[in-house]
């Protein structure tokens, strides 16, 4: 039977813990990893690459960039170190479904060949429910079921995965990752999946995500969730108009065709082979 070892990323005292054990048994079995707390800027060029996230992003990375990629960095260095094989990495902001363990198991019994798949969706106010308001990157229409509605699949199509609140992690693809920062400090941030799949790693994501989001955000400059933020940009000023933010219509349309489009790049890639 495989190894798991289950982390809360999260910063002592600052983040949110309780909240992250309050749903019960969906968290369960996750261990405390101290994030590292860089809010007062004080990692050097030594401990993270500005230029190199600079070239790559065109912009300097925040205090808490460095910091967040640096501690994802530290538990995927821990991972290794045990014998675990497989390691299940949250964020203390996610709220766990409880619909997590068991797609996890699912995924591992029917494509343990994969590396990491993504199960987070940062645009979500509730697991299992994807957001009609915001534009995604979309499954590919062939991707399978894992489990119950959850679908899995590669990253097809121009737009970009995102989040790393939730994550499965394989040992093959951790020393993969480790690797690639065996003699450098990192310079990029923690969800660049596009990056990882270059090196090389099966990249998956799962949706609709398997948690929702409590409590602020570290993170961000602003102290705001990015999804309380989303939120306060779509009240509407009459019935009318939250109705209609409600419904999305035209949302909706850009996601299908994003779901088209991600459909045609994988036919074109399966034949291209």
């Amino acid at each position: 039977m495989a190894k798991f070892l289950k982390y809360v990323l999260g910063l002592d005292g600052a983040n949110r813990f309780d909240s992250f054990f309050s749903v019960g048994a969906p968290a369960r079995d996750f261990q405390r990893y101290p994030a590292v707390d860089n809010r007062d800027d004080h990692l050097t060029d030594a401990d993270f690459d500005s230029e190199a996230f600079r070239k790559r992003w065109g912009r300097a990375p925040s205090a808490t960039e460095k910091g967040c990629m640096l501690s994802h960095l530290n538990m995927w260095r821990d991972f290794l170190a045990s014998d675990a094989d497989w390691a299940l990495i949250a964020e203390d902001d996610a709220v766990i479904s409880a619909d997590a363990d068991r797609v996890v198991q699912r995924i591992i019994e029917r494509y343990p060949e994969v590396q990491l798949v993504n199960l987070s969706d940062g645009y979500s106010f509730h697991a299992g429910v994807m957001n009609p308001r915001m534009r995604y990157i979309r499954l590919s229409l062939l991707s399978p079921l894992v489990y119950g509605k959850y679908r899995m699949g590669k990253m097809y199509g121009p737009h970009r995965l995102e989040c790393a609140g939730l994550y499965l992690l394989s040992r093959s693809g951790a020393e993969q990752l480790v690797k690639h920062f065996e003699h450098k400090a990192p310079g990029t941030v923690a969800d660049d999946y596009p990056l990882y799949e270059a090196w090389g790693l099966d990249v998956r994501f799962v949706q609709p995500g398997l948690c929702g989001w409590e409590g602020s955000s570290v993170i961000l400059e602003t102290g705001k969730s990015h999804l309380k933020m989303v939120t306060e940009t779509q009240k509407g000023k009459s019935p009318l108009d939250r109705l209609r933010i409600a419904l999305a219509p035209k949302m909706r349309l850009v996601n299908a065709k994003n779901a088209l489009d991600a459909t045609i790049d994988e036919v074109k890639q399966r034949f291209s082979r």
